[in-house]
Order: C-alpha cells, then structure tokens, then sequence
C-alpha cells in the first residue's frame, strides 16, 4: 500500500496524526485476556489482541475446536479462490444467518451453490448499474425532501435514516415499488434485533461451537427472521398474483421468478424468498452501515467534508446526479472507498475446514475454524501505514493498489459479493446528494464505538442534528 514516506508528505500528514475514528486500542494478548475474563460478553472487536494487526497467522488456544485467524494475503486467497471447496461457509456462520437466507446463496455451497448461482446469472446480467439508476435516484430524492420536511433541529437515528433509503432503493430495485414509512421501521428494528441476536458475533459461542453439535437459533433469531421473510414473502405473492393476471415487470424480483435450471425447473417460493433475501440484506443493510460511519467521520474531519463538498460544487453545480457523474466523483468514491476500509462491512469472514491442510508449516485439521477478517486485515501494520487513520487520498496516491488480499470490503474470487459495483454507485449518490443539502451533527460523539453483528455497527447508535446548508 502506500509508503509511510509518501503519506507524510501529502496533504494528510496532520490529519493522519490527529483524530482517530472509534475503534478499540491495540492491547497485549494478557489485557486482551483479562478483558475475556471479568468483562460479561465482551464484543468481538474488544477481544483482538496487537498481534491480530501485526502478525500472519494467529491460532487462538482456547475452544473446543482449533482457530486460525489468517492475515497472509497469498493464503487468504487461497482460501477464498483456489482452494474453496475445502473452505466452506462455517457451520456457525451458516446457523446463523440461515433463519434468514435458507439456502441462498450467500451461505449455500457446493454443488447447491454451482445449480443456484448458475440459475441466477440471468438475474444478475439484468441488474445493470445504468438500469437500475433511475430508481435509485427517486428513492434518494424521496428521501431529501424527507430531510427538508424536518423540523429546524430536529435529531435523527442517522443509522435507521439511511437504512431507509438504502431499503428504499432496494425494495424499487427488486419489486419496482417504494417502501413505505412502517416497513422501513420495521425492517430496521428487525435487522438490529437479529443481528443483536445472531450467535456468530458473541465470543462464547464462537469458542463453544462444534460443527458436529450446532447449535439451534434461539426464538428471538427465528422471530427476526420471520419478521424480515414475512414482508418480502407478502411483496412476492403479490407479484405472483399480477403475473396470473397478465401484468409484465422487469426488475430483479421476476427474473428470480423466472429463472430455470437445465432441466426446466424454477425455484420454490421458499428459495425464491431465499435469493431475495440474500439481495435486499447485501443491497441495503451493509450500504446503510458503511454510509452510517461514512457520514460520521466527514463530520469529524471538516477538512475533508470541505473538500468532497468542493467536487461535488465543481462536477455537479447545481444539477441533479447523473449516471455518468460516478466516474467523475474520484474523492466521494475515494471517501467511500477509505470509510469501507475502516469499517468493512462484514467484520469476519469464517470458514470450516473440511479435510487436513497447511498453512506454510502450521498443520490445520479438519472441522478447523478459520477467520479471514476484514477489519484485521485492513488495519494490519504491515500493509496500512497509519492503518487506523481516516485518509481518503492513500487510494489516490499514483500506483496505489492495494496489496492483492488485503482489501476485501466485498470479499474475495467466485463467492464475492456481486453488489460491489451498486453499493459504491448507491453510496456516490447517497453522500452527493446528501451532503449538498445537509449537514448532520452527531450528538453522542464521545459513546460513538463499532461492535461487529452482520455488519460492523455503531454499539449506541449515532444520534444527529440535522442542519439545511446554506445554498450560496
């Protein structure tokens, strides 16, 4: 990544070594251990110690099943590419998401996740950016006059705000139609509720968990689930209902209704909620998470609100967003880009070992428990010069690529997420058109932390005033 030699000389120098976004201090692996011991579930975040950012590859040595936390960029490729079919989705992962997403294909594997991911590639070619464009853009102005409409310092849950726009431009996306004001609050408790409840984020079972024994989702799990499964369930009998009547859509939810196998067959209704599902949590939930601290840190670092303002004014004046200004918005996408670094959104990508391998000369049983962690590997020391600093312009510095590896906001090969490409066009326009207009003031700043569910999310949520700017 970039050299410390070039980051102290450019214009971030005295940005990097002030303010540092929320994030827990490096400690040693006997703090960590006391942390572990007298603090009552310690969130996951809290319990990594200095050589999770330091080193390669770290074995935890306690749980009733080995644990590899890999930071190796050629062996985390491995992992995700070459050498998947050994590296499944974890049981726990699985267990935990699956009251949720069934056997969609985010969690799915094998050959179920080779027959589904074939059926769906009509439905992913149907989603291109420039078609889905004009929906996002009513959802986005939707929700401005929502913002004009508020009260002079009026406050918001800036969390619960962009869940639902992001939402929003989902449900038009999927089904061609707005969420309304009770469903938006619906889903975002819902989604809090199970991602506080998910199993996968509390240390306990992560070490008590043994893929012989997984463990049953809890009621509260279920219930969330149900809750989130129901309204998209209600939207897809709807739909099905007009498609007996005769009427024709194009969007992402009729072609998952009319894709087929090689045998002719569709999916389920159930598997069709499914894929749904796996879409509308990858297209709103983890956008509206990174956009949550996105819009946090700018409002910490005026310099930098200055300056994205400065190209929003030079490339879009005073017209609204338009498709082909996305490749024209280097710094908001370089903003963006910096925010899904800090605070990717998933923290921890977990896999299960299914037979015996190596890790250079570390022997990794089978039914393994293996961690490729986004957040470490971000952060970690060796590839991020001041790698807990808030520095849009290290992705601008010239021949700055990323290290292969060791920037995996959207994950890594085959099982990526295939939403990169719209959250980042869902971002650009979300912060442009946005931050013209608002500006919001965190009133919680100082118990504004990150704790890691589905996606990494502020542990108290971010209150803010919102304040009209002035249009000269």
């Amino acid at each position: 990544m970039t050299s410390d030699k070039t980051l102290t000389n450019s214009a971030a120098r005295l940005r990097a070594e002030g303010w540092r976004p929320p994030a827990p201090a490096l400690q040693s692996n006997f703090a960590i251990g006391l942390r572990i011991l007298f603090q009552s579930s310690p969130d996951l975040l809290q319990t990594l110690p200095r050589d999770c950012y330091t080193k390669d590859i770290i074995t935890v040595p306690v749980g009733r099943r080995p644990v590899f936390i890999v930071n190796h960029p050629e062996t985390i490729r491995r992992v995700l590419t070459e050498d998947r079919a050994n590296y499944p989705k974890s049981d726990l992962m699985v267990s935990a998401l699956s009251p949720l997403l069934g056997d969609g294909v985010l969690i799915s594997s094998g050959e179920l996740w080779e027959h589904d991911r074939q059926m769906l590639e009509p439905a992913f070619m149907h989603m291109r950016l420039v078609q889905m464009f004009p929906d996002m853009r009513e959802a986005v102005q939707d929700f401005v006059e929502r913002l004009q409409l508020l009260d002079i310092d009026a406050n918001v849950d800036l969390e619960s705000e962009l869940t639902h726009v992001t939402a929003d431009i989902m449900l038009r996306t999927i089904f061609s139609k707005p969420i309304g004001a009770a469903q938006a609050d619906a889903v975002f408790e819902a989604f809090s509720s199970f991602q506080a409840n998910s199993p996968q984020f509390q240390l306990q079972h992560v070490l008590a968990s043994d893929p012989r024994q997984p463990g049953l989702p809890s009621t509260a799990l279920l219930r969330d689930a149900t809750t989130l499964r129901d309204l998209l369930g209600d939207m897809l009998d709807e739909r099905l209902t007009l498609n007996l009547q005769g009427k024709v859509f194009v969007d992402f939810a009729q072609a998952v209704i009319d894709a087929r196998d090689a045998a002719g067959v569709p999916f389920s209704r159930e598997k069709i909620i499914d894929q749904l599902a796996v879409f509308f949590l990858a297209g709103h939930e983890t956008t509206a998470s990174s956009l949550c601290w996105t819009f946090f840190m700018l409002s910490q670092q005026p310099q930098i609100l200055r300056k994205i303002r400065d190209e929003i004014r030079v490339v879009l004046a005073d017209r609204p967003f338009e498709f082909h200004d996305f490749k024209s918005l280097s710094f908001a996408r370089d903003v963006f880009r910096e925010s899904l670094r800090l605070y990717p959104p998933a923290a921890f990508l977990t896999r299960r070992a299914l037979h015996e391998d190596k890790f250079g000369r570390l022997k990794v049983p089978a039914d393994s428990f293996i961690v490729i962690s986004p957040w470490l590997i971000h952060r970690h020391r060796a590839y991020w010069p001041q790698a807990d600093r808030f520095i849009p312009e290290r992705f601008d510095v010239c021949g700055n690529a990323p290290v292969a590896g060791t920037y995996l906001p959207f994950g890594l090969g085959p099982r990526a997420c295939t939403g990169a490409t719209i959250a980042q066009l869902e971002a650009s326009l979300i912060l442009c058109e946005v931050l013209r207009r608002f500006s919001f003031i965190p009133l919680n700043t100082s118990s504004v932390f990150p704790v890691s569910r589905v996606s990494v999310r502020p542990a108290n949520g971010i209150r803010c005033r919102v304040e009209k700017n002035d249009p000269r």
